[in-house]
């Protein structure tokens, strides 16, 4: 039994060492913090503790990344309590040297895991970055659904991702809903990820939006063509639960029409430039929609929509990380009177490492005037946000933290805290009895939670 039991040990100490020599996939640089605000929140496998195998000559992880917060939210009119997943997900990637030929196949499925909620579309199977493809020493190559070179450029200088102070209530977000048009996954994509040439990178993607026009109101809806091909939702839509999501009906029976008519675009094309060395990140980045129909807004019309910005950050010694962002957005050939997707914006975010684990969180965000409003002419619609907080971080996986954010709105703006694809639910500014958002409130909301990587 002794002699048993020490081959045991013998057998179980090789495996042991095989595991911990098994390398990880490799995978693009933008992926390995699987998290939007990797600055300050766990970064699942840290220290080379994810999960890991070689099947059949490929290494595979498993790797994954739990956020749920207790958040106390007052939209002007309202006082709500929720229990949110925020950017809960898991996934498994890997890759597979292809012999001598310095070309590594590499593959990624990840997705959004509701741990507080109800499991819907938006957190089916594939639902966040996944793709597939191929990594040379001239960059990597890939097809799927994966974050724009846009929304990947800053993602990093975001310390609130995810969270009720989530930039993308104003970065991003042309229009103040729930959606955040210009910080998007994009499905149907084809993307490139250059090497890092002396700090600098340059990534890339284009993605069709396989979208045929709208038919006409006397076709029945089950032959209109309104989707994206292959798809349940519209372009632009970024999960069920937000608007735009699925298409506006009208009628019934044989006249009834589906119409992709709330932000769905034909093609899109996203590209960065990238410098990262030392303490410093500074980015470009540029990103353009293709005939994007918003003929369901008051005075809607189909035109291009853009958006452009610069970025810095940098880690000054003392432990301090300051972020600045300014973004502009085009929306091409409307009448000044009816553009209220058209303006500036900017961001300022600083975290401070205070030693011994814990992290103080500030922001400020400003969203600029916009030429007109269709909703509200006349008024004057710029919002700022003002967004605080602290962390601890009990090691590189697991912190607790409370944040809170102000958001204080100008006559004529109805913006929402919490918005984009992170947050569970958005704060939205009130809706009227008509369904119209009730415009110029303040809306606040305070959250506890804690975040765990694996």
């Amino acid at each position: 039994m002794q002699e048993m039991a020490a081959s045991q040990k013998a057998l179980q100490a090789k495996l042991d060492a095989l595991a911990a020599a098994t390398p990880a996939a490799t995978l693009p640089k933008e992926e390995a913090p699987a998290s939007r605000s990797a600055l300050v929140v766990p970064t699942p496998g840290a220290g080379g503790h994810t999960l890991s195998a070689r099947v059949l000559g490929a290494d595979v992880s498993l790797y994954g990344f739990v956020d749920v917060s207790v958040d106390s939210a007052n939209n002007g009119k309202q006082h709500v309590y929720e229990v949110s997943s925020n950017e809960s997900f898991l996934g498994v990637r890997g890759g597979k040297d292809l012999g001598s030929t310095g070309v590594r196949a590499v593959f990624q499925i990840e997705t959004l895991a509701e741990v507080s909620g109800t499991p819907g579309a938006g957190s089916s199977l594939g639902s966040r970055n996944s793709f597939g493809g191929f990594e040379t020493r001239y960059g990597s190559l890939l097809a799927g659904k994966y974050d724009t070179p846009y929304k990947a450029s800053t993602a990093l200088m975001d310390p609130f991702a995810g969270s009720v102070g989530d930039y993308n209530s104003i970065m991003g977000n042309t229009a103040g809903e729930g959606r955040a048009e210009f910080d998007y996954r994009m499905p149907h994509s084809i993307f490139y990820l250059s090497p890092n040439v002396y700090g600098f990178t340059i990534n890339a993607l284009y993605s069709p939006g396989q979208k045929l026009n709208n038919l006409g109101a006397s076709v029945n809806s089950a032959s209109n063509y309104a989707f994206p091909q292959g798809e349940l939702v519209c372009s632009g839509s970024q999960e069920p639960s937000l608007n735009g999501a699925t298409p506006n009906s009208t009628g019934s029976g044989a006249t009834s029409q589906t119409l992709c008519n709330d932000g769905a675009f034909k093609d899109a094309y996203s590209i960065s430039l990238n410098y990262n060395r030392g303490p410093l990140t500074a980015v470009a980045a540029w990103e353009r929609h293709k005939g994007v129909d918003r003929t369901s807004d008051a005075g809607g019309l189909v035109a291009d929509e853009a958006a452009f910005k610069i970025a810095g950050s940098y880690l000054i010694p003392i432990g301090n990380q300051v972020s600045v962002i300014y973004e502009k957005f085009y929306r091409y050939g409307i009448p000044a009177v009816g553009n209220e997707r058209q303006r500036d914006g900017y961001y300022i975010s600083d975290v401070q490492d205070l030693t011994h684990g814990l992290d103080f969180m500030a922001a400020y965000a400003h969203a600029g005037q916009t030429p007109g409003s269709p909703k509200f002419p006349g008024l004057p619609d710029a919002v700022d946000m003002y967004t605080a907080g602290l962390r601890y971080n009990f090691d590189k996986q697991i912190n607790v933290y409370v944040i809170g954010a102000y958001l204080a709105q100008q006559a004529g703006a109805h913006y929402g805290l919490g918005a984009g694809e992170g947050h569970g639910t958005p704060v939205l500014s009130p809706r009227t009895t008509g369904g119209g958002p009730l415009p110029g409130l303040g809306l606040e909301a305070t959250s506890v939670g804690f975040q765990i990587g694996f």
